[in-house]
């Protein structure tokens, strides 16, 4: 894939670790200076707001420009952010808004982030070693979700929140100098047509999903009922874990350690399914068996049959989402990518909260985690189900985008 990809996995990683450490610091010093849970927890919601009013501009700028030089300004701007965080608490500043600020202003970057990053991976890698190349990154990704915050905490334990977050400046800092070593430029090329203004290039990605390219809406929706399930367990698994099988602190450890296991060895398969099977039938059928593996977790009572179960599904879990984004990179047009994986993903991701606010609540209400476990697996079996009456049962997943496909189509 060429030296040039490994620059941007080893600047996928780096910046990724920099992610677990704000995110874990900032809340814990929130928590350690006032003890209160609602305070915290406004760290949380300040986190993923600008996900849902970023997202767009985002995947405009990405058409837009070279996404590589976003990269190196979204790392250089939360190196200096998180720079002037670790000034501020060195000099021993205790103000509440500050860290507030600093959270919801390093989050704006990620929305921004994304797109491009998304955009260029087809770039650098070639249409023929997407597979492969995604699912270097998605292990990357799962790696940091397993280390990352074991990283961030023996830091904070070690060197204390000003050094960890010093060290949090670095890691951007590392990751934009890595990008700037690639030599590839990856953007809309001159002559290239897009309609004028933000809103007319938001509404030319969205034509092409809705009307133009339709396995990307059925993708969507698919993936957003598929998170819903998901995240209905997700979210209460450790008040599960502990509450109805009485597991200790650490044996809910070992659980969510399984998780991340899994998933690294899902992206380690993807490239072998990816060369044999069409995408729509690997995300159908990975659907349909990560829900039936949600309902399989109700009789299981031991640590290591719930853990083998939720890493299961959590590697096919995996599976799709490899085999989606691959999927997405080779049928949309290089000129909408960053807009689409931006609107795409916003469809995707709105459904984690929702579901994670109903799942509590009905647990709240009924006591009856079963019930609700029940239920999202059956969700993401009907998703699965459902999808064999849209595009994504055809082969057309794994065909080249056609050579004409442009903007221009859209008055």
């Amino acid at each position: 894939m060429g030296a040039d990809y490994g620059l941007l996995l080893f600047a996928f990683v780096t910046s990724g670790l920099g992610n677990w450490i704000y995110r874990l610091a900032l809340p814990l010093m929130i928590l350690e200076r006032t003890g209160s849970a609602l305070n915290t927890a406004v760290v949380y919601a300040l986190e993923y707001a600008p996900l849902l009013v970023l997202s767009l501009p985002g995947g405009v700028f990405a058409d837009r420009f070279d996404r590589r030089r976003i990269l190196v300004a979204g790392d250089l701007t939360a190196a200096v952010l998180a720079g002037l965080l670790a000034v501020a608490v060195t000099v021993g500043s205790s103000s509440l808004l500050m860290v507030y600020l600093a959270a919801f202003l390093l989050a704006c970057v990620e929305p921004l982030y994304y797109p491009a990053f998304q955009g260029l991976v087809p770039a650098l890698a070639g249409k023929r070693d997407l597979e492969r190349a995604n699912a270097w990154l998605q292990a990357g990704d799962n790696v940091m979700s397993l280390a990352g915050p074991a990283v961030a905490g023996v830091l904070i334990a070690v060197l204390g929140f000003q050094g960890a977050i010093w060290v949090d400046a670095g890691t951007f800092a590392v990751s934009a100098l890595t990008i700037l070593a690639i030599r590839k430029k990856a953007g809309n090329e001159p002559g290239e047509r897009t309609p004028p203004g933000l809103l007319g290039e938001i509404r030319a990605a969205l034509v092409h999903i809705v009307r133009d390219n339709r396995i990307l809406l059925s993708g969507s929706v698919l993936f957003a009922l598929a998170n819903f399930g998901t995240w209905s367990v997700q979210a209460n698994l450790v008040y599960y874990l502990s509450d109805y099988r009485a597991m200790s602190p650490a044996l809910v450890g070992v659980v969510m350690s399984a998780q991340g296991v899994g998933a690294v060895l899902g992206a380690a398969i993807c490239p072998w399914l990816g060369h044999r099977f069409p995408p729509g039938r690997i995300i159908l059928v990975g659907t349909v068996l990560a829900g039936a593996g949600i309902v399989a977790l109700i009789p299981l009572r031991d640590v290591v049959s719930i853990s083998i179960m939720w890493a299961l599904v959590y590697g096919i879990g995996t599976v799709n989402m490899v085999t989606w984004f691959v999927l997405r990179q080779r049928i949309v047009p290089p000129e909408l990518l960053g807009r689409v994986v931006a609107l795409t993903r916003m469809v995707v991701f709105l459904s984690i909260p929702a579901a994670a606010l109903l799942a509590g609540a009905l647990e709240q209400r009924l006591h009856n985690m079963y019930l609700i476990i029940a239920l999202a697996g059956g969700l993401r079996i009907v998703a699965g189900l459902g999808g064999l009456a849209t595009p994504l049962r055809s082969r057309i997943g794994a065909a080249e985008p056609p050579a004409s496909a442009t903007v221009a189509a859209v008055r």
